[in-house]
């Protein structure tokens, strides 16, 4: 692990710690990544690096995309991105995130909190509602 990849390490055990966690009891070494609780959102921070570069991404799974109405489903998820700040709506393996993704570099401990608290609140705000309206096949 270089210099970088200790000091953004340290930088998001602190938030971690800030939450009310321990960091090291969060830390999925499987996966790689913390993993936690946060309300209703279990939250995924991951240290990516890229070519020498460093970002982080801090990710909530929502729901299963739904088998039905997909394409409603979709252009509510875009929407719902162009009204938020900072965060978007992913797909993986048919699974719907929240995120936010941003290079590590020049990230402060309190854009890094607010980072985490977005994603925390928005998918506390919005899981139940789009399980509710679409549908939801997925225990995760």
């Amino acid at each position: 692990m270089t210099d970088n990849a200790e000091e953004y390490t340290k930088l998001i055990e602190a938030v971690i710690r800030r939450a009310g966690l321990d960091p090291g009891e969060c830390y999925n070494e499987e996966q790689q990544c913390w993993q936690f609780a946060k309300g209703s959102a279990d939250i995924f921070i991951t240290l990516i690096e890229i070519t020498g570069e460093y970002y982080v991404n801090i990710a909530a799974p929502v729901m299963a995309a739904p088998r039905s109405r997909r394409e409603e489903f979709f252009q509510r998820l875009l929407e719902e991105n162009g009204q938020r700040i900072a965060v978007k709506f992913s797909l993986r393996d048919d699974v719907v995130w929240l995120e936010i993704n941003r290079e590590i570099k020049g990230l402060g401990f309190d854009e890094a909190m607010r980072s985490l608290v977005r994603v925390a609140e928005v998918t506390d705000e919005l899981d139940q509602v789009l399980v509710n309206e679409y549908g939801d096949d997925w225990d995760g």
